[in-house]
């Protein structure tokens, strides 16, 4: 199979933005992204669902696969060439420090965007999508993370382990990309300035990806909106969703849409992180931000503050 021109990759950090940025993206006119969001093709990660690792349906969109065998990832890009920009956006990318260079081997010349949020409201977020999804059982966000920090092994998505604190520790991520990747072909995205003045940050993304400053972009949809399991029924159906894979195989795909908006999840009011967590993560991130902000040449007063 013929070799795709991928040349953009998104590569997280995980719950900073990357599906926002990826249905941003997706809408420009020169933009080409594939119907997996995340294909996690360079990364070693595993998951507890069976069916992130069938073969993706033709016309199909699927938040999240695990695809290892290059036909089919190279399938995805079947109708690309005509795209100026042809990209790839998995966060896991960033977590698996060997994913640089699998990345390299195959595209040397790709632009790389990571986009960096608040490693403690990171870990925040991360944990009440775990809670949604039935995937995290403790309901004290402190407790979870001090009991993910003696869980072994440390394996993306296996379900045993969150690497709720991990994922944060953004400095050693980031610099693989650096030791690997030409500087002027990559660009770090703070998420809090990105998303304070969207409209600028948008043209200087586009200005990286040297494509036209797109006016059609509709940035007023609100992506991975909060919300959560809406009973005890519905939050011990989705711990055990994993087991229920044949029947998940063979439903139609807007069947399980209309379940998961209307059955499972309701949308509410996002919580808010208690001070003793808050105190306790920053201490534990304090050292790797100051790396990072030598790193990048840029203050990041604002993550080693109390007041957000």
């Amino acid at each position: 199979m013929k070799k795709p021109n991928i040349n953009l990759f998104i590569v997280g950090a995980a719950k900073s933005g990357t599906t926002s940025l990826y249905n941003y993206l997706n809408q420009h006119p020169e933009v080409f992204f594939p119907k997996v969001k995340e294909p996690n093709y360079y990364s070693n990660i595993e998951s507890e669902d069976p069916l992130v690792y069938n073969k993706p349906k033709e016309g199909v969109f699927y938040h999240n696969k695990i695809i290892n065998d290059q036909a089919v990832y190279f399938s995805l890009y079947n109708t690309s060439n005509k795209f100026k920009i042809v990209g790839d956006s998995s966060p896991s990318y960033l977590w698996d420090i060997e994913a640089s260079k699998r990345i390299y081997s195959d595209f040397p010349n790709a632009k790389i965007l990571i986009i960096l949020r608040n490693p403690v409201m990171r870990t925040f977020s991360h944990y009440l999508m775990n809670l949604k999804s039935g995937t995290e059982t403790e309901t004290d966000f402190f407790k979870a993370v001090k009991r993910d920090e003696t869980t072994q092994p440390k394996v993306w998505g296996n379900g045993k382990v969150f690497l709720y604190k991990e994922l944060g520790m953004y400095h050693n991520q980031v610099k693989t990309y650096f030791d690997t990747f030409k500087k002027e072909d990559i660009k770090v995205i703070i998420y809090e300035e990105f998303f304070n003045d969207l409209e600028q940050g948008l043209r200087d993304v586009f200005k990286f990806l040297e494509i036209d400053s797109c006016q059609n972009i509709n940035i007023d949809e609100i992506h991975n909106k909060y919300s959560a399991p809406k009973n005890g029924l519905s939050k011990y159906v989705l711990q055990y969703k994993t087991k229920l894979g044949f029947i998940r195989n063979i439903a139609p795909h807007k069947l399980k849409a209309f379940f998961n908006k209307n059955v499972f999840y309701k949308e509410g009011e996002r919580p808010e992180i208690r001070d003793d967590a808050k105190l306790y993560l920053n201490n534990v991130f304090k050292d790797d931000i100051k790396k990072l902000e030598v790193l990048l040449n840029k203050k990041l007063d604002s993550w080693k503050s109390q007041d957000y």
